[in-house]
Order: C-alpha cells, then sequence, then structure tokens
C-alpha cells in the first residue's frame, strides 16, 4: 500500500515521491533519457507527480511508474505530436476518435475494432496515434478522464493485437494514470474470450472492475440514448466523416489560426527557394494601407509576370460557358470558379495550373488569403492581400510535379474581410483581431483532367485511348475489391464453418464415450448378475 497518511497534501505527497524518485533516477535526468519539458513538469507540477501514487500501491511502485512514463514519452516524442503526423488514411479510417459523453459528462473514446489493421511495421505508428488522442485530453483538462468503448461489432479474430492491447493496458497504468474513468467492452464475441482470459492475467483487481462488458441491451446503463450512435441502440445520426485541416499557404509564413487544443496539427508553411531568391507572394506583413491606395494592383501583376516567366504560361483548362455563369456570388467577393478548381494534365507541362479570379465589387477595400488541406502540393500566388473596390485579381493555383493523381482529396478554402483605409495594422494583425463571424469563406474542391495526348497511367502510348484505358483499370480495381470482398466473406465462412465442425465432433465424442459407459456398466451387471444366478444353481 501507499505510504503516508490519508490527511497528506498533495504537495507533501509530491515531495515524498519526487524525493524517491531523485535518488535512484537523478542519473537519467543528467544523461538525457527524459524530455526537458517533462522535467520541468516533474519539478514543478506537483499534481503531475502526485498523480502517480495510487492507494493500492506502494511509493516505490509509483516512483517506477513515473520512470517508465517519462521514458516512454521521449520514445514516442509525445510532446511534439500533431494531428498531421499520421497519414490521412489512418484517419479517415474512422478507427479511433472522440464522440459524446457518458451519463456523467465524461468524453468517451471510441475504438472501431474492425478497423484496426494487425500490422507489426504499422503498430509503432498506432501506438503514438493511441498516444496522440490520450494526450490530447490530458493537455485539455489535466484532472479529467475518459471512457474507452471498445465497439467490437463486426470484428474477427484478425483484428485481435495483443502487443496494442499490452500497450493500451500501459498507457493507462504507467503513463497516463488518472486518464481512464472506465472501459466499455461492446459486444464481445464469445471466440474473443480465450484472448480475454490473456488480458485479465495483466490487470490487477483495481483495473479488472474498471472493464465493463455491455451489450445492445444493457449499454443504455452508462450512455445516454441520444449520445449512442445508432448501432448500438441509439438515436444519434453521427456517421464518422474526416475533415483535413486547412493549412495556410502563404508566402510570409502567415498561421492558419490561433493556437486550440481542439484544433492541432496546425502549421507554418512557407514557400521553398529558387535561384537564390525567396519565390514569395504578396502575403507579407509589409502590405499596408499605402497598397491599398494604389500600388497593390501594380504590385499583383509584377508577381504574376515574374511567376509566369519562371514556370511558364499556365497550362488552365479552358471552362465550358460564360466565366460569370461559373461564379459564386459571395458577400464580400465573387469568385470564379463557383465549385472546383481543374487541372488539366499534358505531356510536357511541368505544373498544371488553374486561376481563382476574386472579384470586389464593393466599395471598399477587401482583403482575402487563400488555404489549402495540402500545402506541400500547391504553389499559390499570390496567396494573400487586398482587392481595392471595382476591381479584380487573378491567384494562379500551381499543382507541383509527383501530385497529379493525388488532387481529388484536396480543398481550398477563400477567406475574405472587410477592410477600412483609416486601419494602420499589419496584415497579420487584420486577420487576428478580426472576429470569425465577419470573415466571409468559401470552399472549392479540386479535380485533375487528363489531356488527350497523356499516358500518365502507362496503360496507353502517345495519342492512345486514355479516357478508355482509365475505365478499364478502374473496372480491374472493382473486380478486384469485389473478389478481396468475397475471399475476406469465405474466409469467415470457413471459421464459423470449423468452429461448428469442431463442436459436432465434440458433442459426438461426448456421447460416444457415455455411450460407452453406459453399456460397459450394463455389461457388469449383467455379468454380476449371471455370476450370481450360477453360484445359486450350484448351492442348489
Amino acid at each position: 500500500m501507499a505510504e503516508g497518511g490519508k490527511d497528506e497534501t498533495v504537495e507533501e505527497k509530491s515531495k515524498k515521491l519526487r524525493d524517491l524518485f531523485l535518488s535512484k533516477h537523478s542519473g537519467d535526468i543528467e544523461a538525457g533519457h527524459y524530455d526537458d519539458r517533462d522535467v520541468k513538469k516533474f519539478n514543478e507540477d506537483d499534481a503531475y507527480v502526485a498523480s502517480f501514487i495510487r492507494t493500492y500501491e506502494t511509493l516505490q511502485e509509483a516512483a517506477n511508474h513515473l520512470h517508465e512514463s517519462l521514458k516512454f514519452r521521449l520514445e514516442y516524442g509525445v510532446n511534439d505530436l500533431k494531428e498531421d503526423n499520421f497519414p490521412q488514411e489512418m484517419w479517415e479510417t474512422g478507427a479511433m476518435y472522440y464522440h459524446n459523453h457518458d451519463k456523467d459528462g465524461i468524453p468517451i473514446l471510441y475504438i472501431q475494432v474492425k478497423q484496426h489493421v494487425k500490422d507489426p511495421q504499422l503498430l509503432p505508428t498506432i501506438k503514438k496515434w493511441f498516444a496522440y488522442h490520450l494526450e490530447k485530453q490530458y493537455l485539455k483538462d489535466p484532472e479529467s478522464s475518459i471512457v474507452l468503448l471498445f465497439d467490437l461489432d463486426g470484428a474477427g479474430m484478425a483484428q485481435i493485437d495483443m502487443e496494442f492491447v499490452k500497450h493500451i493496458i500501459n498507457s493507462f497504468k504507467l503513463y497516463y494514470p488518472k486518464l481512464l474513468e472506465y472501459m466499455l467492452v461492446y459486444e464481445m464475441p464469445w471466440l474473443f474470450s480465450a484472448a480475454w482470459k490473456l488480458i485479465k492475467q495483466m490487470l490487477n483487481a483495481e483495473s479488472v472492475k474498471r472493464i465493463k462488458f455491455v451489450t445492445k441491451t444493457n449499454v443504455q446503463e452508462y450512455i445516454n440514448k441520444d449520445q449512442l450512435l445508432g448501432h448500438m441502440g441509439g438515436t444519434d445520426p453521427f456517421v464518422y466523416k474526416y475533415e483535413p485541416p486547412c493549412f495556410d499557404v502563404g508566402g510570409g509564413g502567415d498561421e492558419l489560426d490561433e493556437p486550440d487544443s481542439e484544433t492541432p496539427g496546425k502549421k507554418k508553411v512557407t514557400f521553398a527557394e529558387e535561384d537564390n531568391k525567396v519565390y514569395r507572394s504578396l502575403s507579407s506583413d509589409s502590405l499596408s494601407t499605402e497598397k491599398l491606395n494604389g500600388n497593390n494592383n501594380s504590385n499583383t501583376n509584377a508577381s504574376n509576370s515574374i511567376l509566369r516567366q519562371r514556370l511558364g504560361p499556365p497550362s488552365k483548362h479552358k471552362r465550358q460557358g460564360n466565366r460569370e455563369d461559373n461564379s459564386y456570388i459571395g458577400r464580400l467577393l465573387t469568385i470564379s470558379p463557383a465549385e472546383e478548381l481543374e487541372f488539366l494534365i499534358e505531356e510536357g507541362v511541368k505544373e498544371p495550373c488553374d486561376i481563382i479570379t476574386l472579384k470586389n465589387t464593393l466599395p471598399y477595400s477587401i482583403a482575402y488569403k487563400v488555404k489549402t488541406t495540402s500545402p506541400e502540393k500547391y504553389r499559390v500566388r499570390p496567396s494573400s492581400g487586398f482587392i481595392k473596390s471595382g476591381t479584380e485579381i487573378e491567384v494562379y493555383i500551381h499543382l507541383q510535379q509527383g501530385y497529379q493523381n493525388t488532387v481529388q482529396k484536396d480543398k481550398f478554402l477563400i477567406m475574405a474581410m472587410e477592410v477600412t483605409n483609416e486601419s494602420n495594422r499589419s496584415f497579420s494583425e487584420l486577420w487576428k483581431s478580426v472576429q470569425k463571424d465577419s470573415i466571409m469563406e468559401h470552399r472549392l474542391r479540386c479535380i485533375a483532367t487528363i489531356g488527350k495526348d497523356t499516358g500518365i497511367f502507362g496503360a496507353e502510348s502517345r495519342g492512345g485511348p486514355t479516357k478508355q484505358a482509365v475505365t478499364e483499370l478502374s473496372k480491374k480495381v472493382d473486380s478486384l475489391v469485389e473478389c478481396n470482398n468475397h475471399l475476406q466473406k469465405t474466409v469467415k465462412y470457413l471459421i464459423v464453418t470449423h468452429v461448428i465442425l469442431l463442436t459436432v465432433l465434440l458433442v459426438v465424442a461426448i456421447v460416444t464415450l457415455y455411450m460407452w459407459y453406459i453399456n460397459d456398466t450394463q455389461g457388469a451387471q449383467t455379468k454380476v448378475g449371471i455370476k450370481e444366478q450360477f453360484c445359486s444353481d450350484s448351492c442348489l
């Protein structure tokens, strides 16, 4: 049991543990085995240190857990984990996400086990991903806790990953000792019972009490119906869909937004240097109200002129119909195109380009900036600036080499705000000071169109039927997906059949043994009867 009286304060508890820890691990601190930021928190945050003290464990065990936690945080770089550290495909699976609260208002971290991929090479990334989710909640409120909901509905033996399960156990036992309120295991198949026996051996009695096995019939004992997903019997129509964060592509390195614990992963993006000159747009803070009064258009045209000289004429797809018919008329700007950017993929064109036209029809100037979900793929010129009353500008969006086949998931965000001539603040200060409801926003999706003489899929030669090759390739992919689904169903059917056959054989074996036992007993009784009868006859 943990040493110390029940009436000890947090400061007293933390001092005891801190002194014991330093007596054992001061050498680890000097050797740099821990992150300096965590060492600072260890030295200054009494609540953090005291969180490792449990009533059912000794102070020595608490010191060991603290040591393991600090090592883990350095090894996994927990302090530097961000949303964009993980592949977008991982987020899109919906295997892990926060949503809703239990009856006590505690946030729920969903783990959709059927979406888990058991892969030793991917496991380190999955462990970091789980750590990112735990750290996110801890930073939001160090005194808070979470409910971990394991949704096993539809999961199979292929998703059972004991190494990941061990990591989850260690996370709450060693790394985040006060974060877990309790764990719900939803619809655990009977095939998982053997795995649970192994898992149970890793847990102490206190941890076992926090694990609740629930089904559709009793899960509402912990979560209200309106906070429960539909397939669990709830009324929440929520369907998980990942929306990647928009990143600023401004040449001045302007941040996307103010830091927020709810929206991690935002980053600064600047353009790389080319020909020893910084390849910049007009988004620097030096843009002042003087440029609103006449110099902005000339600078914009000069920038676009340099851009055309370096990249050559833009490969802009000619759109059908009048440009006004393909425009979005917003509160502050008229934006063309209205819905999507189209990049024409042609041979001999290094960077396909489309143009966004921004027109200001209002009697005052408008500030704008352009953001994208994939800043590493595009060159945007100019990415931000001012538009005088009654004028328009063209924003060139260049798709860089190597990304022609990945534009379908990308989006652009156009933001605009009113600007008064009396303002003397810098460009970035204007955006930081404006209220969000005063900003106009409009989103554009991206598509790629293949030119007539382009063979980017390797399925046709110059001048070949590109669309036909793409159609054939699409059919082959659909066929492979269908075959894969069929194989998965077949494997599940074989597993079920195998289990049924084993069960039948076991029943037959038991019945056979029972019948043999009955017959053997009856035979023995018959022999005894005959022997007794024989003895009786002999005596007579």
